[in-house]
């Protein structure tokens, strides 16, 4: 048995002095661009991005999770893109709601979001998939993920039958691909304290509501 046994750092965080409290703080928006601005600007913090999303699998019966790249937010939730033939393309087309988590442990910082899950629009998909780089476009276009592969070699072959048959610039945007937007109904900022004494604010609601506003959210401070 592996043992954790090792020499614990202590947790010294901040970020959640204004909020929680009796008088009007901040919304869930303000803060996560506040914190989103301070983890791109700490080079302790190599991506900022990153994110674990939590989805359920109906045949297993079992959770589901990965880590990601968030592609964008704003008050109506939480951007990520993927292929939707994957697995957890699969799982949000049977249970249409997950949790992402974004951890900043540099900082000891931490979001958490669950909520509804629902497609981005065609057009949405088109527009961030010309900006991807010609590589990415490739990779992601030769790949059938989550399915079983013969070998290592087998994925290399996969990318350059694609590259060859789109020599000259784009590669077309895979009918397949594309994003998903998380539309939070709870928001949980947490901050790691000193003595495991850690800071929680959370902002629930019984349906999804826009996060540049507390009107309609129940905000708690909540014990570690």
């Amino acid at each position: 048995m592996h043992s954790n046994d090792y020499q614990r750092i202590v947790y010294t965080g901040t970020g959640l002095e204004a909020a929680g409290g009796t008088e009007p703080g901040p919304t869930p928006l303000t803060l996560l661009e506040q914190w989103w601005e301070a983890a791109v600007a700490d080079p302790r913090v190599t991506e900022p991005a990153a994110a674990t999303l939590a989805t359920f699998d109906v045949g297993t019966g079992l959770p589901d999770s990965r880590v990601l790249l968030i592609k964008d937010f704003d008050a109506q939730g939480l951007r990520f893109f993927t292929n939707r033939a994957s697995a957890k393309g699969q799982q949000l087309e049977t249970t249409p709601a997950a949790s992402i988590t974004m951890l900043w442990h540099p900082m000891f910082r931490q979001v958490r979001f669950r909520g509804p899950v629902e497609q981005t629009s065609r057009d949405e998909d088109l527009a961030y998939w010309q900006t991807r780089p010609r590589e990415s476009q490739i990779g992601s276009s030769s790949s059938h993920q989550s399915q079983p592969v013969e070998s290592r070699e087998q994925v290399a072959q996969n990318f350059q039958k694609v590259e060859r048959a789109h020599p000259d610039g784009e590669v077309p945007l895979p009918t397949t691909w594309g994003g998903y937007r998380l539309r939070p109904v709870e928001v949980e900022f947490w901050v790691g304290m000193p003595a495991r004494l850690h800071d929680r604010v959370q902002w629930s609601a019984d349906r999804p509501l826009p996060m540049d506003s507390n009107h309609g959210w129940s905000v708690q401070r909540l014990q570690p």
